[in-house]
């Protein structure tokens, strides 16, 4: 079984997940928080980042449902894994139904500080 993506930047938005996997009527999502981690952002990078952080913190977002393992290598290239801006880690995350096991692309490193 393939894990859901957790996303809380520009893949919430469904014109972006359109123009990064094409038109879906099999993906769906869903109210996501990670804790342990917080948002980050860097003065003139239009994206964000998600880095460990205390217990405490948070990160909101929507998991992504119905993804297949090549849907993978596409995220991978969007996200610039192999250039070191992101890296794709498995977290979990609470939904409504409880803790959900998932990938997500945190701040790797070559992103810009």
């Amino acid at each position: 079984m393939t894990l859901p993506l957790f996303v809380y930047g520009s893949l919430r938005d469904p014109r972006v997940r359109a123009r990064v996997l094409g038109e879906r009527e099999d993906l769906t999502t869903c109210p996501a928080t990670l804790f342990g981690h917080a948002r980050q952002t860097v003065p003139g990078f239009d994206y964000p980042f998600i880095v460990p952080a205390d217990a405490d913190a948070r990160v909101d977002g929507d998991l992504i449902l119905g993804l297949a393992d090549a849907d993978y290598s596409i995220l991978d290239r969007y996200e610039d894994v192999d250039d070191g801006l992101y890296v794709r880690e498995r977290v979990t995350v609470e939904t409504a139904d409880g803790p959900v096991d998932a990938w997500a692309y945190l701040r790797g490193p070559s992103a810009p500080s």
